[in-house]
């Protein structure tokens, strides 16, 4: 598995960001509530309070995951937060794009 891919750019105030975001290319898995199920994305940006990844599930607004990304460097450790899902848009190859506020660090 490749190493994540990280750049960074501050905040954004013509979108009235609080948060630096970072362009992160890494995989992430994650679990819906009451499944055993571990689905997999690859996350694309990333910030303080907010997540965006790719995902060939279809998710709704609203749904709760608990997500972990691993980068597979040695320089980060592998994160896992809660994420509520704020928006889902069509992606191609049948993928969805993933929008989500981070409610938990764990």
């Amino acid at each position: 598995m490749r190493e994540a891919v990280i750049t960074t750019f501050g905040p954004d105030h013509a979108e009235k960001r609080h948060f630096c975001r970072m362009s992160v290319t890494a995989e992430l898995t994650y679990l819906l509530p009451g499944e055993n199920t571990l689905y997999k994305g690859l996350c694309n940006n990333l910030s303080h309070s907010g997540i965006q990844f790719i995902t060939e599930k279809l998710l709704e607004a609203g749904q709760r995951l608990e997500v972990t990304i691993d980068t597979k460097s040695a320089k980060f450790k592998p994160m896992a937060v809660i994420v509520e899902v704020v928006r889902v848009e069509p992606s191609e190859s049948n993928t969805y794009r993933i929008s989500g506020t981070i409610t938990e660090y764990r």
